[in-house]
């Protein structure tokens, strides 16, 4: 899977709430929140060296300052827009980068439909779109 599908799938597991489901259960779910977390670490540390890179000068202390002048605020403004777009571009070819998923003892379809149980917004396309990911077999 790409970087960016694995950081949605880690946005999407990480907000379930887990305790409506059993503690077989949660074991399941934890484990790959844990296998995605340590997949997304190398992503996670370009992102902050980027962001660490890429400040502009005078951009914190400006940012910091309580009583700024419009010119001052503009000026941040378009300081904060640059600084996001150096910092996507800098990581874009890391988002777009093929990533390895190894989860110690996979979930299983039940695992992931008990997910449901979670969170009752959760549907069918999103039980769908997981399994695709994690490469789980509805079917079983």
């Amino acid at each position: 899977m790409k970087t960016f599908e694995l950081l949605n799938l880690s946005d999407i597991l990480s907000r379930l709430p887990l305790g409506k489901l059993t503690i077989e259960r949660r074991a399941a779910l934890t484990r790959t929140v844990c296998a995605i977390s340590r997949a997304r670490k190398p992503f996670d540390d370009c992102l902050t060296e980027a962001k660490k890179k890429l400040v502009p000068d005078g951009y914190e202390e400006l940012s910091g300052k309580t009583d700024r002048t419009p010119d001052e605020d503009a000026r941040l403004k378009d300081m904060t827009e640059n600084y996001n777009k150096a910092v996507h571009a800098t990581i874009k070819p890391e988002l777009d980068a093929e990533v390895t998923l190894t989860v110690s003892k996979p979930m299983t379809a039940e695992d992931l439909l008990a997910l449901a149980d979670c969170d009752e917004k959760w549907t069918l396309a999103d039980a769908m779109w997981v399994a695709n990911l994690l490469g789980i077999d509805m079917a079983e």
